[in-house]
């Protein structure tokens, strides 16, 4: 259901802007840090591997697309990237190391948490392309998550940003209008895909400067 049409506030400075209503936060080094290059050297161990290849493998190719959509199951993909890899390696153990290149981000579990006192109105969702395994352990370890409403992921949708079908997904969910919606990113032709669609789109480069952008939207934390 979206909700009716969109209202101003006056900020100090008597710039007029329309009211966040919800903000939309991707997931792999926004809400929390990955290093694919952690998961390149361990899978070395199991076979050899160039470097480089596994990082260019995880962030562009058919199959781990494939499995971010939800078209693959996760014995599927543990088949499938063995034999890209050529590594012979137990499914738990594989998985392991999968799940092994994320580390937590105090800084901005702090941000969201401050965001969610101080702003209990304000409609948190995750929109993130991720996979099954990635979610399912993120999920269970991540505190940051917790913090959130809504959470739109890419093999639940059966789509990957930059299709419109996620954004209009998270849209769906806050019910907001794209103007009422702020989002980061770390990926900036993600954030210009949000923006053709209307939504308030900044590029993520560190906690510090997303307080600033906030801030510009009358977000004050």
């Amino acid at each position: 259901m979206i909700c009716t049409a969109p209202y101003v506030r006056e900020l100090n400075e008597g710039v007029y802007v329309k009211t966040v209503k919800a903000i939309l936060f991707d997931l792999g080094n926004v809400l929390v840090r990955f290093d694919p290059k952690i998961a390149e050297k361990a899978y070395g161990a199991y076979g050899k591997i160039w470097e480089g290849s596994f990082v260019n493998y995880l962030m562009d190719s058919d199959i781990c697309n494939s499995y971010m959509e939800g078209k693959l199951t996760s014995s599927q993909f543990y088949s499938r990237t063995c034999r890209y890899l050529k590594i012979k390696i137990k499914y738990g153990e594989f998985y392991d190391i999968w799940n092994s290149i994320f580390f937590s981000d105090p800084d901005m579990e702090k941000l969201v948490s401050d965001i969610k006192k101080k702003y209990p109105e304000i409609k948190l969702a995750l929109l993130s392309n991720t996979n099954e395994e990635h979610y399912k352990f993120l999920e269970k370890e991540y505190k940051i998550l917790e913090f959130l409403d809504f959470y739109v992921v890419s093999h639940e949708v059966g789509k990957i940003k930059p299709h419109p079908d996620m954004f209009k997904e998270a849209l769906r969910l806050t019910g907001t209008f794209p103007k009422e919606t702020f989002y980061t990113d770390d990926r900036e032709d993600l954030i210009e895909s949000a923006r053709t669609m209307g939504i308030r789109a900044y590029q993520f480069t560190g906690h510090q400067r997303l307080r600033e952008q906030l801030d510009k939207s009358g977000i004050q934390v």
